[in-house]
């Protein structure tokens, strides 16, 4: 297989306007990649700001609902189409529903919101890997990075059940596909993040925050940045030999054995 060679490559950020995808949208951009940041459309509308926060590199707005095949696959032949290629894709989009600002006991998981998520949270990163590959098996290189987290390695405690479930089939589906990737340059690997300060971890009191961080050796939650900064080596040539892992990430409050 022959490496890309384009100076600029071009990634593909779900879930890029906000918390820790737009941290990894603007980080792959200062790497120098061309970069389009989907999200759902009240959200895009909701930063057209961010194309202005790219220090180098150019970011690139797009509404897609990762839960529908149809718009993934639309997108994904898009951004080709606009932008000649996808090197990177990084599967950030996830939701996790609470009630009145508390998960959802697991026996009292309703229908609706189990499939809710994992339409999200799994199927959305299984469409746009699907989507994706054939065109980085065509240019013989490409890096897909899935967002786990802490809940899908030591189980959802905050997170709602199907939350955790969901980043626990994360890391599954990356062991699976990336050793059928690996023979065309592809490599697939999984993040697992412990607590980031971002929206989706906002509205926990102040009790509970302190516990996490009592409970967090390095003593302090984490920034998209922290994660930024994982996912830009994962997207390197440099990079070449990792695939089919989930690193943890999460200042030591889980270490796997």
């Amino acid at each position: 297989m022959t490496e890309a060679t384009d100076t600029r490559r071009v990634a593909i950020v779900t879930g890029g306007c906000q918390g820790i995808g737009q941290g990894i949208a603007l980080r792959l951009a200062q790497d120098g990649m061309t970069v389009v940041a989907w999200d759902l459309e009240d959200v895009v509308r909701a930063n057209k700001g961010l194309e202005d926060l790219a220090a180098t590199g150019s970011i690139h707005l797009m509404a897609v609902d990762v839960g529908s095949a149809e718009q993934v696959s639309d997108g994904v032949e898009r951004v080709v189409a606009e932008h000649g290629s996808v090197d990177v894709l990084v599967n950030n989009a996830a939701i996790s529903p609470k009630a009145d600002g508390a998960r959802v006991p697991p026996h009292e998981t309703s229908l609706d919101e189990w499939e809710r998520v994992v339409r999200v949270n799994l199927t959305g990163p299984f469409l746009a890997c699907r989507a994706v590959i054939p065109h980085m098996q065509r240019r013989g290189w490409g890096r897909i990075v899935n967002m786990s987290s802490k809940a899908g390695r030591s189980g959802a405690m905050l997170a709602g059940l199907p939350y955790g479930v969901t980043k626990t089939g994360i890391n599954g589906l990356t062991r699976t596909l990336a050793p059928a990737v690996a023979p065309m340059g592809i490599t697939i690997n999984s993040i697992a993040p412990g607590r980031i300060r971002t929206p989706m971890a906002a509205g926990v009191s102040d009790e509970v925050n302190a516990r996490l961080i009592a409970a967090t050796p390095v003593g302090r939650f984490g920034e998209p940045e922290d994660i930024a900064a994982l996912v830009s080596y994962l997207c390197r040539d440099e990079a070449g030999f990792l695939t089919g892992d989930t690193i943890d990430i999460n200042g030591g409050a889980y270490m796997a054995p």
